[in-house]
């Protein structure tokens, strides 16, 4: 009777144990499998002129013409290109995984034309065979590469019915530093460049699996990604704009947010895989210092001059403040609510704290860390930046709204509406414009923090989960 009773005990204890690491192993995210033998493809049709305003057209087979071989066809089914919606806006057509190699150009057929006029949409005549519009490229094992399809503004009629279109293909080209944005994209293992003035995409850089948090050190060109996907983190130069090196962390970290001290030298990574957070020297790209503090750390805030680091951990209501120079944990404090994202003011002095379900603002004293007046901003924040020229805090929420507080007045006093949520800000100070990134919608807004109103947006990939851009204050 005991002998059967240890025996049932014993499989109890085995099935537990299978049961639990399947549950361990479970909790890994799945994120997609990074190009290993393979190269990818970006391409975009760059806005289109303001002669095709009237006029629309079909692009039925779109190929890739290696320099041996057959064509590698690029796309599937239909493709209706509208000149009234693409008039001064970029898009990108498709996303092609493709061997490496050489190639020589591609080849682009056009199925159907029509241009809308005072009578009504008239059919026009198309060009019998494939245009071939050739430029030398190479596609490289385990790189994103972007291609760039300008239209002509001149002869697309001829004879008043004949649809006459002039093609040229355009490799990325390197434009000044301070015009460059830089936007992560968790599910596609993307890094997407782009112009922060026009807002079109300049470059794509595969920079691992699942980018997730970045910091920008703007002072040395560097853009440092958190990968949360390959427990790790990759250094990107900004001049040459490949991954000039990567920090390897511990298995099962899934680094996802990031943050730089404010000499430079030291990163703060915020690891919610396992619940730590890793001070790194970038100048030896290594892992100087390993902290285990609060669960679930989920944002880091650092200033530009105080060598203290503040990480928000919703979990336990805490906030951790790290010693940047003694690589230590200095101190904590818990708060009634939720921490979700942070920002300091001009003087450093004061940290604002936006929390999960609270309709107010949180002011934390930086040196008592005594809680402040809570002032009301309406709920469902979920980011925050200051503009340290004047002091305003930004609260970008869920609902698709930014609110604007006056921290002199401590009082809510303005608000403007965004297409989707607000999940991440930035402010280019060159500019003074506001980027707001929708996480929900995969698409950047940019706003004149002066009149508050929209000036351009830039569709992007898939999962975005950051920005940073030159010039940000």
């Amino acid at each position: 009777m005991n002998t059967g009773y240890n025996r049932l005990y014993m499989l109890c204890l085995l099935l537990a144990a299978v049961f639990s690491c399947s549950c361990a192993v479970q909790l890994r995210t799945e994120y997609k499998q990074p190009l290993i033998d393979q190269g990818e493809l970006y391409f975009y049709l760059q806005p289109l002129p303001q002669e095709m305003l009237a006029l629309t057209f079909t692009i039925s087979d779109l190929s890739a013409l290696p320099k041996q071989g057959n064509a590698v066809p690029l796309m599937q089914g239909e493709l209706r290109i509208n000149g009234s919606d693409l008039v001064d806006k970029q898009k990108r057509l498709l996303r092609k995984t493709l061997p490496p190699g050489s190639y020589a150009g591609v080849s682009l057929t056009i199925s159907q034309a029509t241009i809308e006029t005072e009578q009504g949409e008239v059919d026009l005549m198309v060009p019998e065979q494939p245009l071939r519009i050739e430029l030398d490229f190479s596609i490289l094992r385990a790189n994103s590469h972007a291609l760039f399809l300008i239209l002509s503004p001149e002869y697309l009629l001829s004879e008043g019915f004949r649809f006459t279109p002039r093609f040229v293909l355009a490799k990325p080209h390197q434009l000044p530093k301070n015009y460059l944005g830089f936007i992560s994209s968790t599910n596609d293992n993307l890094i997407t460049v782009f112009n922060k003035r026009t807002m079109e995409v300049v470059q794509t850089i595969h920079a691992g699996v699942a980018p997730k948090g970045m910091a920008l050190d703007q002072e040395r060109g560097i853009v440092y990604v958190a990968l949360a996907g390959e427990d790790a983190v990759a250094r990107i130069n900004v001049d040459s704009m490949d991954i000039s090196g990567k920090i390897k962390l511990r298995f099962g970290d899934e680094p996802s947010e990031l943050a730089l001290g404010p000499d430079g030298r030291t990163l703060i990574c915020a690891n919610t895989g396992s619940g730590t957070v890793s001070i790194i020297d970038t100048g030896s790209m290594a892992e100087k210092e390993r902290l285990s503090l609060e669960p679930d750390p989920a944002w880091v805030v650092t200033g530009r001059n105080d060598q203290r680091a503040y990480v928000l951990h919703p979990l336990s209501n805490t906030v951790s403040v790290i010693d940047l120079s003694a690589r230590r944990l200095s101190s904590s404090f818990t708060l009634d609510e939720s921490p979700l994202r942070g920002a300091l003011n001009r003087e450093e002095d004061t940290l604002y704290i936006v929390s999960h379900f609270s309709t107010g603002l949180q002011s934390i004293d930086t040196r008592s860390h005594r809680v402040g007046k809570t002032i009301f901003s309406g709920g469902n924040a979920v980011s925050i930046t200051v503009d340290p020229k004047n002091d305003l805090i930004y609260i970008g929420k869920k609902n698709g709204e930014v609110a604007i507080v006056d921290p002199s007045s401590g009082m809510f006093i303005d608000s403007f509406p965004v297409n989707g949520d607000a999940g991440f800000m930035a402010i280019d100070g060159e500019t003074n414009m506001l980027l707001v990134l929708s996480t929900s919608r995969d698409v950047v807004q940019k706003f004149n923090l002066v009149s508050k109103s929209e000036v351009s947006e830039l569709f992007t990939e898939a999962g975005a989960h950051a920005l940073v851009v030159m010039g940000e204050l």
